[in-house]
């Protein structure tokens, strides 16, 4: 990271953080190290200066390109940039609908390999922070790359959490943009029960537009079924080649309507909506206990 020798109060900041690093007292590295803005935050996590080995050491690693591509299509920069536009907007949401920024305890349901997770210590301690996904494979990337906070796998169609609640903030980027309509419905029930009566919850939806770029099309289904499940029911879903859980194939491509969260997930109101331009494919969608 050559940016930070460009900029003097920067590497002050750095050259402070590795120095309480380096005595084992990380609570006082990352509280200098949230005063970073936040792509500076992301930029030192996608590569920690070779002066700075006790950060280096403590720090959460990135995994490599390669899998980077493989989880979310994209990687290093570019990556980073979607990820921080999307922390942004949980930040702004925070502030518009709470009164506050970040703050609490933080849930990444469906975390994948991290990314977004670890850009939450711009806010919170790790200890605030927890990460759950169905795929051992992604939470083994996690604690592979010292991913912050605590790590448990969950079911597909899970019924419980290994956690205990509140939360005060839970977000599910690009995960109910690839859920059935029955294991969408069930997890929204579920994290029900785990928001704070004051919290907030975030996900991310497709608009029909999604089914224009589409490529990849299963036997039986076409771009124009998918525009009227969409149109008629406010709910498509095309099922990858997955075993199903209990009759019904939990994952493939999903896209949603406002009107349909309202009228199915009545134990939730909508508080508000973001779309950040890099991402056109994932609408941000806020919501609180009803």
């Amino acid at each position: 990271m050559d940016k930070a020798k460009e900029d003097p109060e920067q590497a002050v900041q750095l050259a402070a953080a590795e120095t309480a690093a380096g005595k084992g007292d990380y609570d006082e590295a990352l509280r200098l190290l949230q005063g970073l803005s936040l792509d500076e935050f992301g930029e030192l996590l996608l590569d920690v200066p070779a002066a700075c080995p006790s950060l280096r050491a403590w720090l959460p690693g990135m995994p490599s390109d390669e899998v980077q591509r493989n989880w979310t299509g994209s990687c290093g920069i570019p990556l980073l940039k979607q990820s921080c536009d999307f922390v942004r907007s949980l930040d702004k949401a925070c502030h518009d609908y709470l009164g506050h920024p970040i703050q609490g305890r933080v849930l990444d349901y469906g975390c994948g390999w991290g990314r977004i997770m670890r850009l939450m210590l711009r806010y919170v301690p790790a200890g605030q922070i927890y990460g759950l996904d169905p795929w051992d494979t992604s939470i083994a990337l996690c604690r592979d790359h010292r991913c912050p906070g605590h790590l448990d796998s969950c079911d597909y169609v899970p019924q419980s959490l290994p956690l205990t609640g509140p939360f005060d903030l839970i977000y599910a980027f690009s995960v109910f943009t690839h859920l059935s309509e029955k294991t969408a419905n069930a997890i929204m029930t579920l994290l029900r029960d785990y928001i704070a009566a004051e919290g907030l919850l975030a996900i991310t939806i497709r608009p029909p537009d999604y089914w224009d770029m589409h490529q990849d099309w299963h036997e039986n289904y076409n771009k124009a079924m998918l525009l009227q499940q969409h149109e008629e029911r406010g709910y498509a879903f095309m099922p990858h080649y997955r075993e199903p859980i209990d009759g019904d194939i939990t994952y493939g491509d999903t896209s949603m309507t406002l009107d349909y969260i309202r009228q199915h997930w009545t134990q939730w109101q909508i508080a508000g909506t973001a779309h950040n331009p890099g991402d056109p494919w994932q609408i941000v969608v806020f919501l609180q206990p009803a």
